[in-house]
């Protein structure tokens, strides 16, 4: 997992994603915001992260060797990601 740094509404951490998933990284931040086990996220957002974008097709495309962004709103979340880490907020 990445180190976060956490602010009221936003979580920015750094990732070696060749050692982490991108997909997992975005449930944990957004578990982090609003304090819960990130197994519960789909249920405290009443969505899922593949209701909003491929999992996979994400975890393909962030990768620590090809400079990318992509950014995309789930639910109340702000979602930004580049070949360098992620940031979540509210």
């Amino acid at each position: 997992m990445g180190d976060f740094d956490t602010m009221s509404t936003s979580v920015c951490a750094q990732y070696d994603w060749s050692t982490a998933e991108p997909s997992i990284a975005i449930v944990e931040a957004i578990a982090t915001l609003e304090n819960i086990d990130p197994l519960d996220v789909s249920m405290s957002l009443d969505c899922t992260l593949f209701d909003h974008i491929n999992p996979d097709a994400l975890d393909t495309l962030i990768t620590d060797d090809k400079p990318i962004s992509i950014s995309f709103a789930l639910d109340e979340y702000s979602i930004r990601m580049d070949e360098d880490g992620l940031v979540v907020s509210q």
